[in-house]
């Protein structure tokens, strides 16, 4: 596999595309599922959105997992999916739901992103080839000047689905946990940022801004040092780990779904006294907001590179 850190191709662009206004687009994948993507793009968008930023989420997944992490699951406008599905298939710009939180808006996923999707996408590839998965970002375009940060949450098990996000994005971000399974889902990631970068190079563009460690101890060095060379073997000797992680904190983690709120309203719950929440919250809720810092950082640095 080609090194994800390769410089493009600078003859591989796409017309008509103003990638250097794109670059605000963060993608969060792994080629397998239960490693955190859901979370970590919530709370990152969350994160993003009290700062001052106007933010959007899109969720690429059938599941509809931000709908959990947002407590939007039983909303009468919860559209399961059908608002973007219907994008993609006319080419519509795409509707987010406006403020599901302050300076938060959601293009909502769901099942409507399933059999539905793939009966629909199937046809397109056939009609268009490669350029089919050009979609996404052509019905994004028309509103992303409307944000500062854009966040694409998106699913291992549909590779179509993976394949619109990474053709959209400008970084992304592969979450990990530190479980012994790391290996196969950063592969099948590896791959698919391949073929859209190099092989197809629908988005010579995109960037691994970096990994992430997801749901581990935050003493655990031996074990993280094995993930990072892990990381390395698959990814190249350059994948940048991120210095921050996310701990394990369990009566946390299922919390933040029961009740539908971010880990960081979750703290600040239990700073104006609800015992019901375990302590732990406030580290978890350090924990996304360092990365998120960082994240945001190394893309700015990495940008300035670039532009030197």
């Amino acid at each position: 596999m080609a090194s994800p850190f390769e410089a493009p191709d600078a003859q591989a662009q796409q017309p008509g595309i103003p990638w250097a206004a794109l670059s605000h687009i963060f993608m969060f994948g792994n080629g397998k599922g239960g490693v955190g993507k859901s979370s970590v793009s919530a709370n990152a968008a969350g994160k993003a959105a009290r700062s001052g930023l106007r933010t959007l989420i899109i969720d690429c997944n059938a599941q509809g997992n931000i709908a959990r992490e947002l407590g939007y699951k039983r909303a009468e406008w919860n559209d399961g999916g059908a608002g973007l599905l219907e994008s993609l298939r006319t080419g519509a710009p795409l509707t987010p739901r406006e403020n599901v939180r302050e300076n938060l808006d959601v293009v909502m996923g769901g099942p409507a992103l399933g059999d539905e999707f793939g009966i629909f996408f199937h046809t397109l590839l056939a009609k268009e080839g490669p350029h089919a998965y050009l979609r996404l970002l052509m019905c994004l375009l028309p509103i992303a000047h409307r944000y500062q940060i854009i966040i694409l949450d998106t699913p291992p098990e549909n590779p179509s689905l993976q394949r619109l996000a990474l053709s959209a994005a400008r970084w992304l971000v592969i979450p990990v946990k530190s479980d012994g399974g790391a290996e196969d889902g950063l592969a099948q990631i590896g791959l698919e940022f391949s073929y859209v970068k190099f092989v197809s190079q629908i988005n010579p563009h995109i960037a691994l801004l970096g990994v992430l460690l997801f749901d581990t101890g935050r003493t655990y060095t031996g074990i993280h040092a094995d993930v990072r060379r892990q990381v390395q073997k698959v990814l190249g000797e350059e994948a940048h780990m991120f210095k921050h992680l996310i701990g394990h904190t369990e009566s946390v983690a299922r919390l933040v779904r029961k009740r539908g709120l971010l880990v960081q309203e979750l703290a600040d719950r239990r700073a104006n006294g609800d015992r019901s929440i375990p302590e732990t919250a406030e580290g978890l809720a350090a924990d996304y907001e360092g990365f998120t810092e960082e994240m945001f950082a190394r893309a700015l640095e990495l940008r300035k590179e670039a532009a030197a």
